[in-house]
């Protein structure tokens, strides 16, 4: 499975860290910075250029941004829900240690 690698060193608000998610998966410029575009663009997918499978790894994940960790943890439980819905996406939170 393709892993998508994410720093969250470098999220200091939301639209970063769905920035950062653009960039691994090659969103085009118009794709949005909410969860319900997330949720469209994983699972009914023919948006990205990088589509699923593939495991979504949020590296130095202790290191997020205070600011932006409820939205990361939602992030992640976005993901938790795409896969039980039969998505083929996986994530994967390491910390920096």
């Amino acid at each position: 499975m393709k892993e998508l690698v994410m720093d969250a060193t470098e999220w200091q608000t939301t639209d970063d860290l769905f920035l950062s998610f653009f960039r691994v998966v090659e969103a085009p410029s118009w794709h949005g910075k909410n969860f319900n575009a997330l949720r469209d663009s994983i699972g009914t997918g023919q948006i990205n250029n990088v589509e699923v499978p593939y495991r979504i790894v949020f590296k130095n994940y202790d290191r997020v941004n205070p600011q932006v960790k409820d939205d990361s943890d939602h992030f992640i439980e976005v993901i938790h829900e795409l896969a039980s819905e039969g998505v083929p996406v996986e994530i994967r939170s390491e910390s920096s240690c």
